[in-house]
Formats: structure tokens, C-alpha cells, sequence
């Protein structure tokens, strides 16, 4: 295959990285993708980003992981520099919710890495990302080596968001209500992140905290201004819809679970409802982090990780960069032993 993946004027930017490699996917998006770190002996790792995340949130942290991993930073499908999976046609009318689930972004994650040829892979997932690994996990076990979950959902975002599901109330209002604004209105709306008051907003909401650093999310907010807000709508329906809970029990990778102590979007307590299902979870706290937390704490979540698959999954040890004390020590559930 040819990964020289050429400029296309579509691309949303949102780039820490250049995407110098792409792969064709069976139902017609081509996802660019890089990788970080040359050398071919080290294992295999991932990023999975959230909602319409292009590649802010590994900045610090994904560099840190490419110490000691071969790091594949990718964009989703309408997303950065990966194409639409068909050409939208006028008011995104060619594009439907099936083409924006959580399956079809997992399916994304998976194309890349049959392209690789990556096996035994570490999985980090963030936001929706998370919901993504798990996902990847499902419909391709075989790839996946361990799971790193980061303040994400295992299910809709909307029954957690803010404590409660006032989301899941509010969401079909917009999902039917922004297609009828004027386009010129809609292309407004998605824009409103840019202006310069857009982050002490964040921060009045609680989305954001006093740790999350402003340049942090100047590439997030730019590239939320060049997504079509209709196709994004399809996205928060496709995390709406998805649930893992039925079949978490049957996750047998080693799952770490990270969560943000003033994190609104997916608050603490679904961390804790994962570590009570997943056979092989354990839960690291991070009291001070939101739902921004690989930027807040990048290096300790990196230290983390990489203690993480020593332990679990058979990775050599290394040696620690961050600040101690700001993630609090692993935590599992105790399970009667496995029958033979």
C-alpha cells in the first residue's frame, strides 16, 4: 500500500502533526494518520481521540508515550485531514447518522491498523475515544492488547452529562432543530468557540478548569469552526446510541480507567461503574483534572499508562517524568478467582 496520503482542500486542520499516511476504508473515507517514533522494535500504540477532537490533547502526552511506543495519531473520518466518507452534496443530504456511528469510527481505528500491521496494541482512548476502544476491542479483539480509557463513557454521554440526563432531553431539539436555521446561521454556531471569550465561558460552564492551559485548545476550537455543524450532530447521535454495558462483563483486555475528580462531562462515578463490570479493570483518580485531563496532566497520565502495561501487559518498565501524587494509586475490584 501507499501511505504518501496528498493534501486535499477539505482538510479542518487542527494538526499537531502532519498526516503523511492514509488508508482507504470499505465504505469510502480515507483516514490520515501518522506515526510517532521511527524505530521499528518498539510496541504498537494508539490514540483515539474524542468528539471532534483533531490531535490537541496528544501535544504533550502522545510525544511522552512515543518514548517508548511506535504512536499512530489519527484523524476520524470528517475529521482533520481524513475525508468525508462520500461528498456531503448540499446541507451534508448524502451523509446520514450510519455513516458517523461508534462502529464506523472503530472500523476508522481498525483499517489503520491492519494497514500497519500493528498487533498486541496499546489502546488509549479519550472522551469518546473511549467508547471507540471498547468498540475496537468488540469487533476486533485480536488487535487490541490492553485498553487506556481517559475521562470517557463506556454509553451515551448525554445520560452522565453535567449529572444528569438532561442531555438526552435537550438532544433531539438540536438534532431536528439546527437543520432548519439557515445555513449561514448554522456555520455561525460552530464558529462561537473561536472568539477570544470562548474559554473563560468554558471554564464558567465547568467544561474546562483552572489547570487546562488556553493554547491548549486554540487547534480544538479552530477546528471546530471547519466541521459542518450537521455532521457533527450526527456524531453526538452515534455516541447517543452506543452501549457497551450489556457486554462489558465480556472485555478480557487489561482496561485502565483514568477519571477527572471535576470532570462534568463524564463525572467519577462512571469510572467507577466500568471497575465494577470489566474483569481486568483497575481505576486511577485524578482529583484535580476535568474533562481535559491529557492536557492538564499529560506527563502523569503518560507515567501512568506506561506503569500501567508494565504491570499488565508485559511492557519493559520506565522510568517516571510527573509529577507525583496527582493521580491516585491503582484500584481494582476483587473477584472470586475463574474456574478452570
Amino acid at each position: 500500500m501507499d501511505n504518501a496520503a496528498p493534501a486535499w482542500p477539505g482538510d479542518r486542520g487542527g494538526h499537531v502533526w502532519p498526516k503523511d499516511r492514509e488508508v482507504a476504508t470499505e465504505d469510502g473515507p480515507r483516514i490520515r494518520y501518522t506515526v510517532l517514533s521511527a524505530d521499528r522494535d518498539l510496541p504498537w500504540l494508539v490514540l483515539c481521540p474524542g468528539f471532534m477532537c483533531p490531535d490537541n490533547f496528544w501535544a504533550t502526552l502522545g510525544p511522552a508515550l512515543a518514548e517508548h511506543n511506535r504512536v499512530i495519531v489519527l484523524n476520524y473520518r470528517s475529521m482533520g485531514a481524513s475525508t468525508d466518507p462520500r461528498p456531503p452534496g448540499y446541507r451534508a443530504r448524502h451523509l446520514s447518522s450510519a455513516d458517523y456511528t461508534i462502529e464506523r469510527f472503530a472500523s476508522d481505528v481498525q483499517a489503520v491498523l491492519e494497514a500497519e500491521g500493528a498487533e498486541d496494541v496499546a489502546v488509549v482512548g479519550h472522551s469518546m475515544g473511549c467508547q471507540v476502544g471498547l468498540q475496537l476491542w468488540r469487533q476486533a479483539p485480536e488487535l487490541v492488547g490492553s485498553l487506556s480509557l481517559i475521562t470517557g463513557p463506556y454509553a451515551s454521554p448525554l445520560h452522565t452529562f453535567y449529572g444528569s440526563k438532561l442531555g438526552t432531553h435537550l438532544f433531539p431539539f438540536a438534532y431536528f432543530g439546527v437543520p432548519l436555521l439557515p445555513r449561514p446561521v448554522q456555520r455561525a454556531i460552530t464558529k462561537l468557540p473561536r472568539l477570544p471569550m470562548a474559554i473563560q465561558v468554558a471554564r464558567l460552564l465547568r467544561a474546562l478548569g483552572p489547570l487546562t492551559p488556553d493554547d491548549g485548545m486554540d487547534l480544538y476550537f479552530q477546528h471546530f469552526g471547519e466541521v459542518d455543524p450537521l455532521v457533527a450532530l450526527k456524531i453526538v447521535r452515534g455516541m447517543h446510541e452506543f452501549d457497551a454495558g450489556p457486554w462489558l462483563a465480556e472485555v478480557t483486555a487489561p482496561t485502565l480507567i483514568l477519571v477527572g475528580g471535576r470532570d462534568t462531562f463524564c463525572p467519577p462515578e462512571v469510572g467507577e461503574a466500568m471497575l465494577a463490570v470489566l474483569p481486568e479493570a483497575e481505576l486511577g483518580v485524578m482529583p484535580e483534572a476535568t474533562h481535559g485531563a491529557p492536557i492538564e496532566f499529560p506527563l502523569e497520565i503518560a507515567d501512568r499508562i506506561a506503569d500501567f502495561l508494565a504491570r499488565r501487559a508485559g511492557r519493559p518498565e520506565v522510568r517516571a517524568v510527573g509529577r507525583p501524587g496527582c493521580i491516585s494509586p491503582p484500584r481494582a475490584v476483587s473477584r472470586p478467582a475463574r474456574m478452570a
